[in-house]
């Protein structure tokens, strides 16, 4: 059986360590590198909730706008 990894160290290793940077272009957004690795798994989970509403995958760019328009404080 594989040994689950953290999302976190996943999404590191693919962004090649720049999941903040990316997040921040995608939102379009100032955004303090701590504010955006805090936000990034929410970003995440809501980018899921929506492609699982719409029936489609909304990418990263809809998740991170529609997150900081409607959700964050």
């Amino acid at each position: 059986m594989p040994i689950p990894l953290p999302l976190e160290y996943v999404i590191a290793r693919v962004t090649g360590g720049h999941a903040e940077e990316l997040l921040r272009r995608a939102a379009g957004r100032s955004l303090t590198r701590r504010k955006a690795r805090e936000a990034l798994p929410r970003v995440l989970e809501h980018e899921r909730q929506l492609s699982e509403r719409l029936g489609r995958d909304v990418g990263l760019r809809v998740a991170a706008v529609d997150y900081f328009d409607n959700f964050a404080a």
